[in-house]
């Protein structure tokens, strides 16, 4: 009996330590602000690019802040981009703008205008290299544990 006990003991105790543990490769958290010639970016998406390790997105918010957690730790290329959010881009369509169609059609079935399903986002404009990896002049080395990194965008 009191092996059982001894045991099940060891089986709780190793399913909490494997249940604690954190993923090696992500060990770092980064949060800042974005602004451009010191205004916020209220839209679009920060990335964060590591040479082997993937990238990691995060949306800004509306006063241009971000935080992205479980980011590998090392040197990072960050890109920043608005046109995702730009309302005069054309959405790109998929062999047809059916799907657009449908979408708004649905909308209109519920009285509602298509826009009023999107959250409000108010698009600036920003100069195209910092959207690209290869181009952006944004670079940063994150350590394990919680990075502050903003970044101030110019022409």
């Amino acid at each position: 009996m009191l092996t059982l006990r001894n045991s099940l003991c060891l089986v709780v105790l190793f399913g909490l330590i494997a249940g604690c543990t954190t993923n090696p490769l992500a060990p770092a958290r980064v949060s800042g602000k974005v602004t451009y010639k010191g205004a916020a970016v209220p839209a679009g998406n920060i990335v964060f690019h590591s040479q082997d390790q993937g990238s990691y997105r995060c949306a800004l918010t509306t006063d241009g802040s971000y935080e992205i957690r479980d980011v590998p730790k090392g040197p990072m290329v960050v890109t920043v981009e608005t046109e995702s959010v730009n309302p005069n881009k054309k959405v790109q369509g998929y062999g047809s703008d059916k799907g657009a169609k449908d979408y708004q059609a649905r909308m209109a079935a519920e009285g509602k205008a298509a826009s009023e399903k999107m959250p409000d986002q108010t698009y600036l404009k920003i100069p195209g290299k910092y959207a690209v990896a290869q181009t952006s002049p944004l670079n940063v080395t994150l350590e394990a544990g919680s990075n502050t990194h903003s970044f101030d965008l110019t022409d």
